[in-house]
């Protein structure tokens, strides 16, 4: 109702919802009253309202004012609109004691006022009874006024009865009449003149009325001879419409006729022809209508044949479908016959479909064979049959039709025809009829091939005998089965007897299983047989199924287990571990592929981080999508995984958003990403996902979380999850832009954690390999191995080092003035004012640098340039006899230029200087390149320079054999694969795939009248066989730990007694068979696992007082096996050793080194004597027993020294002079010790909290903390703001502050670097002494720092609480 806006209000009493009706359809035709679209509602008691959607029909429909609605010919409503709802009470006006107010209708008060003569009627009338009168045409009311000088003549009531009986009298002999009739108003307009004084006629021209005022004789004349002249000027039309067509259209026609031409009228004089009566123009219209109707009639034919059309006819077929149609469709559909089709019509085509699909559906016509079947005897009797039939389905109305066909001929037939449900019973008898009488076939399915071979036996036990004229015909081939041929009738019956036959009979085929059946049942277990027959009066048949006791070998290069196929259905599927790669890959995380990509988020807003914009701006906005819909499902708080599923785009199935704490709370937003990480690593399990990318979380701007701290988080998960066994993840990648500012130190400090985490405590290894695109690239170009390094120049120990410089400024920061300030004053003092020819080298002496001499060249930004110097480079090496030199990336870092083009004119140069020069002395050049990007260009430009000509290559992983594995249980089966034979190493699984698995049983059907006779049988046979069978069971780690020898001989015993050897359930080795055999195995078995466990404890005890080390392929040393240590230390070591990765070495003991004995590669051996309570960190060099104190000088090559000065040198800018390793027993042991304790007393998430910090110290100060570590009673010498105990920088460059770390007199420095435990750390104050109190009453925080949010400073107060590991010279 909101959009009629604009309404007009009318009065009137008791109105039906008839009439209702008809002035709600008057004023919605403009035509008629000027309206438009309308609603027609009850305000108030006789008060009406007309709502129209159009203000201009409001306004027609006021212009007009008074409207005259025709319910009927006999009866019409007077209406008069208003704009406002002012209307009084509808009774008359109520009069004052000297006036009477009287409500008449305007015409009729136009009329006094227009004709004198019966003004003057009303006016002698009023005079008569002492009164005058006035006529108020606007307010239609008549108003007679008393002379008050007649008060006493005439009383009141008198008065009043008086006139209103002149009023009355008024209206009964004057009438008024409105004519809305369009042609009846035409003539009243032409014949206006016969106006008089008895008689006026008022038009309104714009709502086509006229109003016919008074006496009732003259308005009743004028009325009859209008109706008159309209009878002579109507007209007759006669419109062709089929008696089938006009029932479809005849509502919409006939309301159509009533609301736009009432004057028209509609007869019906002769079928298919529809007369219109009326005004000319109004016929015209209405035949217009018809006409259009007609065309919107739509027809559907329906093929049919002539069978069904005279059915249809013979029945009256379509007057059943016609009643039908008219109760069930919603819109009316009529039949009709056209030739031999059927011919539908109707407005809707769904009502034509429908229609037609009821017709196609409900009608039949069927043509039935008989197939000469009505040559026997019983056809007579279905004729009968069927004529009773078709009788009975008539008896109400036709519904089918039958009739023979061709009965004479060989191709007799009967026809169906008539309504489908009635055909359908029909046929259902012919076709059983003929079921019944021919020849037919009947195959009885048997359960077992042998039921078949006795079959005749099995009858005669039965007492069932052959019958006549049935062919009774077993087979086992293909499928045990009895073949039945006969007449129908008698096939069934023999089948049904013989069904029930065989139902009766309890039949059960059984196996007896396990190692010997057979022979026992052929020999001693052959009078078994005899005596259960006997016992329980069952038939027992040997079952040869074709697949006698077999034996598959499984020998098997892979040693992965499966399971026996006799195990029981009770055992679960062994854990399967897989090997774990990690790769650090240089590239976006978009750039990746794998089965997963792990993003971090903030606020549950996909692109709050650079990763999950970069991610949706590749996959599109249908990631977006799925985010919204995965979210919608879930509420995330910090910690929380939300997986959402990836798009095409993608590479990868599944995206893992972790929800991040925001910036500003560092302790929340590391737990929250330890929390995430674990969930991650959980899904990818529960999951069976193979490999998963994840980024170093928290370095952005988003969580502002140190590079070192976040990448410490990301390594320690992956470590973590890695200590579990593992079922199905198989790689991990850890991508790293290269063009970000902490791209380098971000590269460092991953490969760093996770190569020293890379073997744990044990010997054990945590993944398999880890690789990285930055690995060392080496290529053979002439006999010249030439290496591509990511790494620090000033670390290399070459022959000859190359130096960058402008000859210039020699104490800018970068390169040149970390090699000067290592080589010493008097390099920086030769180089000064040299002057050199552009592509010419200026040589040094090394001064304090560890190499021959340095080179200093200066590349002037030009490509031309660089690639002359670098083949000089190589002449002038050759011509020295140097057979190593180190070369920078010239000019790519301070220089500004591209690394592409400083690649392609150092290699262009290198090659021009090796190719064709017969090199004698020079054999390898190393390219030291800094940054990231650089060494990506590098990497590419050389696969173009030198891939015709050279093969690119890069360490690749150690070949491995199948060694044991961490956290695994007895039954946990490795999935390691054995490259390498190792006589002393073999894995006891081998066993199971070595052994031919027997599948030996002996089967039988067993047969017999009771279900308990049968099933009593077959047990007695089980029981028999189980009483000559032992089963054994050993625990896992009595077979798991033997020897290759032992293994041998426990094989070749199970072999030839023809056990059976298989784990169970609860992960326990199971021995089968007969008692001897059983018993035999057990000894030998028991016997072996007592060596072992007197070898294993010989091996655990010597692990914790020696420990042999192996240098890792990345430079970290890495312990080996328990079983390796023992060899080592006994030097029985002829046949090798096997690390943790499963990679074999033979061994030096002189030289202590060892060699991959696939690859060749040589390295390091080393052997720690650990004391009773404290064992040495695999890093430390080995200690004498009367040793507490040791300073070790770190190799600037080795990776150790590396790792530390790359992390000094993320934030100073000084160079590194040395670095010393500081190995106090005593520190370290009570370190560790407090390490323990912190690890006990706090979560699992925070535990000890131990961090590399840095701490500047004086010379002075230095010798005293090597020897008695940090002293807090000195605290306050460099002030106290954060409380009175140790402090030590996040950042080297803090500690690097003169303040702290006090110059000598040579300007050199001294810095420790210190492992601190944080643990629970909070807001330190000047005032404290100690922590404060975290939970009451006595737990403290560990340690106070300068901000919780991001520290900088970390202050502890326990002197145990940190320990000095390094000490870096620097200046």
């Amino acid at each position: 109702m909101e959009n009629y806006l604009y309404d007009v209000f009318f009065e009137a009493s008791n109105l039906s919802d008839v009439a209702l009706e008809h002035i709600k359809r008057y004023f919605k035709v403009r035509s008629r009253s000027g309206g438009g679209e309308c609603v027609v509602s009850k305000v108030d008691k006789d008060i009406y309202k007309i709502s129209f959607v159009n203000q201009n029909a409001q306004e027609r429909v006021l212009n007009r004012k008074d409207h005259v609605i025709k319910i009927n010919k006999q009866e019409e409503i007077h209406v008069s609109v208003r704009r406002e709802n002012d209307f009084k009470c509808s009774e008359q006006p109520k009069a004052s004691a000297n006036q009477k107010v009287y409500k008449l209708d305007q015409y009729l008060l136009r009329f006094f006022t227009d004709c004198k003569k019966p003004y003057s009627q009303l006016e002698k009338l009023l005079s008569a009874l002492s009164s005058t009168f006035e006529i108020n045409i606007e307010a239609e009311e008549l108003v007679v006024l008393r002379n008050p000088a007649a008060a006493d003549v005439c009383p009141l009531k008198q008065w009043e009865l008086g006139v209103d009986q002149v009023v009355d009298q008024l209206q009964f002999h004057y009438t008024v009449h409105f004519e809305v009739e369009r042609d009846k108003y035409a003539i009243l307009e032409k014949n206006c003149s016969n106006q008089n004084e008895d008689l006026k006629i008022y038009f309104e021209e714009g709502a086509c009325l006229a109003v016919v005022v008074g006496e009732q004789n003259q308005v009743d004349e004028i009325l009859k001879s209008t109706s008159h002249t309209q009878e002579q000027q109507q007209v007759k039309q006669e419109c062709c419409v089929s008696e089938k067509q006009f029932p479809l259209i005849k509502e919409q026609f006939e309301s159509y006729i009533t609301s736009n031409l009432p004057e028209l009228q509609i007869a019906h004089e002769q079928s298919g022809v529809i007369i219109l009566k009326g005004l000319e123009k109004d016929v015209q219209e209405g035949e217009q209508k018809l006409s259009k109707l007609k065309k919107e009639i739509q027809e559907k034919r329906v093929p049919s044949n002539h069978a069904l059309m005279t059915f249809l006819d013979s029945s009256d077929g379509i007057k059943h479908f016609q009643r039908r149609f008219q109760q069930s469709l919603y819109s009316p559909v009529m039949l009709e016959t056209s030739g031999s089709d059927l011919l539908l019509l109707s407005l809707s085509d769904g009502a034509l479909q429908e229609a037609a699909a009821a017709i196609q559906r409900d009608l039949s016509l069927e043509i039935i064979h008989l197939n000469n079947t009505e040559k026997s005897s019983a056809f007579p009797t279905l004729k009968e049959e069927l004529s009773k039939a078709v009788k009975q389905a008539n008896r109400e109305s036709v519904k089918v039709e039958l009739k023979y066909q061709n009965e004479s001929s060989s191709d007799a037939k009967v026809q169906l025809v008539g309504f489908t449900t009635e055909v359908n019973e029909l046929k259902n008898m012919l076709l059983q009829y003929k079921i019944n009488h021919q020849i037919h076939q009947e195959r009885l399915l048997l359960e077992y091939p042998e039921m078949a071979k006795h079959f005749s036996e099995i009858m005669s036990m039965a007492g069932v005998k052959e019958c006549n004229g049935v062919e009774i015909r077993p087979t086992c081939s293909p499928s045990p089965c009895v073949h039945l041929t006969g007449p129908r009738c008698e096939v069934e019956s023999l089948k049904e007897t013989l069904v029930s036959f065989l139902r009766s009979l309890v039949t059960k085929k059984f196996e007896v299983k396990g190692p010997g059946v057979q022979q026992f049942f052929q020999g001693d277990g052959e009078q078994t047989l005899k005596l259960v027959k006997n016992s329980y009066m069952v038939g027992i048949f040997h079952v040869d199924d074709g697949q006698p006791t077999y034996q598959v070998s499984r020998y098997s290069t892979s040693l992965s287990y499966s399971g026996l196929a006799s195990a029981p259905s009770t055992h679960q599927s062994p854990v399967y571990e897989t090997k774990v790669h990690i790769n650090v890959a240089v590239g976006s995380l978009e750039q990746q592929q794998a089965d997963v990509f792990v993003v971090p988020m903030v606020q549950a807003n996909m692109t709050s981080t650079l990763i999950g914009s970069s991610l949706l701006y590749k996959a599109g906005q249908q990631l977006q999508t799925n985010f919204n819909t995965a979210k919608r499902r879930c509420t995330l708080t910090p910690g929380d995984v939300l997986m959402v599923d990836a798009t095409a785009g993608l590479g990868c199935s599944k995206v893992l958003f972790i929800e991040c704490a925001p910036k500003g709370k560092k302790q929340e937003s590391e737990k929250a990403l330890r929390c995430g990480l674990g969930q991650v690593f959980t899904l990818c399990e529960q999951n069976s996902w193979g490999s998963v990318v994840i980024p170093v979380i928290g370095p952005g701007i988003v969580l502002s979380l140190p590079v070192r701290d976040s990448v410490n988080i990301l390594t320690q998960e992956i470590c973590t999850f890695l200590s579990q066994p593992t079922a199905f993840l198989q790689t991990i990648y850890i991508p790293i832009m290269p063009n970000y500012p902490h791209s380098e130190e971000m590269f460092r400090a991953v490969i760093g954690n996770l190569s020293a985490k890379m073997v744990d405590r044990t010997g054990q290894a945590l993944f398999h390999s880890l690789t990285s695109d930055l690995d060392e690239v080496i290529m053979a170009v002439n006999r010249i191995e030439l290496h591509l390094v990511f790494g620090d120049i000033t670390n290399e120990t070459t022959d000859a080092i190359v130096n960058s410089t402008n000859f210039i400024d020699f104490q800018k920061n970068g390169v040149c003035k970390d090699i000067l300030t290592k080589a010493g004053p008097h390099v920086q003092g030769q180089l000064t004012g040299a002057q050199t020819a552009s592509g010419q080298i200026f040589t040094t002496s090394a001064g304090s640098f560890p190499c021959k001499t340095i080179m200093h060249v200066c590349g002037e930004r030009s490509p031309s340039v660089i690639k002359t110097l670098a083949k000089e480079i190589v002449v002038q090496c050759e011509r020295s006899r140097y057979q190593s030199v180190a070369i920078p990336a010239i000019c790519a870092g301070q220089g500004g230029l591209d690394p592409n083009v400083v690649a392609n004119s150092i290699l262009e140069g290198v090659k021009e200087g090796v190719q064709g020069a017969n090199l004698q002395y020079l054999r390898n050049i190393r390219i030291i390149l800094l940054k990231i990007n650089v060494f990506l260009a590098f990497k590419a430009v050389a696969q173009q320079v030198f891939g015709g000509n050279a093969q690119l290559t890069a360490p690749a992983p150690l070949v491995p054999i199948s060694v044991p594995t961490r956290g695994r249980s007895g039954s946990a089966i490795s999935t390691r694969s054995r490259a390498v034979s190792l006589p002393t190493t073999y894995d006891f699984r081998s066993l199971l795939t070595s052994l031919p698995v027997t599948e030996d049983k002996a089967a039988f059907l067993v047969i017999g009248d009771r279900d308990k006779d049968v099933s009593d049988a077959c047990r007695e046979l089980q029981r028999a066989y189980d009483s000559q069978c032992l089963t054994q069971s050993f625990h896992s780690d009595e077979i798991e730990h033997l020897t290759k020898d032992e293994l041998d001989k426990l094989r070749s015993k199970v072999d030839s007694l023809h056990l059976k050897l298989e784990t169970n359930s609860s992960g326990e080795w199971v021995v089968k068979g007969l008692k001897d055999g059983v018993n035999e195995v057990a000894r030998l078995i028991w016997r072996d696992a007592l060596r072992r466990q007197v070898r294993e404890k010989e091996q655990d005890n010597l692990f914790t007082q020696v420990t042999w080390c192996i240098l890792g392929l990345r430079g970290i040393w890495q312990k080996v096996s328990v079983e390796a240590n023992h060899k080592l230390e006994r030097a029985d070591v002829n046949d090798g050793i096997v690390d943790a990765q499963g990679v074999k070495w033979t061994v030096d003991l002189k030289k202590m080194e060892a060699t991959a004995c696939v690859s060749g590669q040589v390295t390091a051996l080393k052997r720690l004597e650990n004391l009773p309570d404290f064992s040495l960190p695999i890093y430390w060099d080995n200690m004498r027993q009367d040793e507490h104190l040791k300073l070790v000088d770190l190799d600037p090559q080795s990776t150790e020294y590396q790792t530390v000065k790359a992390d000094f040198k993320k934030t100073v800018k000084q160079t590194v002079l040395k670095i010393e390793r500081i190995q106090n027993i005593n520190l370290r042991r009570l370190y560790e010790a407090r390490k323990s304790e912190l690890e006990t007393k706090n979560s699992q998430t925070v535990g000890a909290g131990e961090k590399i910090l840095y701490h500047g110290s004086s010379q002075a100060s230095c010798s005293s903390i090597m020897s008695t570590n940090f002293d807090r009673s000195l605290a306050g010498q460099n002030a106290t703001a954060y409380g009175h105990g140790t402090y030590f920088a996040v950042n080297a460059s803090y500690s690097a502050q003169a303040t702290y770390a006090v110059p000598a007199a040579d300007g050199t420095q001294l810095m420790f670097v210190a492992r601190v435990l944080t643990g629970h750390y909070t807001q330190g104050l000047g005032s404290m002494k100690k922590p404060p109190v975290r939970v009451a009453p006595d737990q403290l925080y560990d340690s106070v720092v300068d901000n919780t949010q991001d520290p900088t400073m970390f202050v502890v107060f326990h002197d145990c609480q940190a320990y000095p590991d390094y000490l870096i010279t620097f200046k």
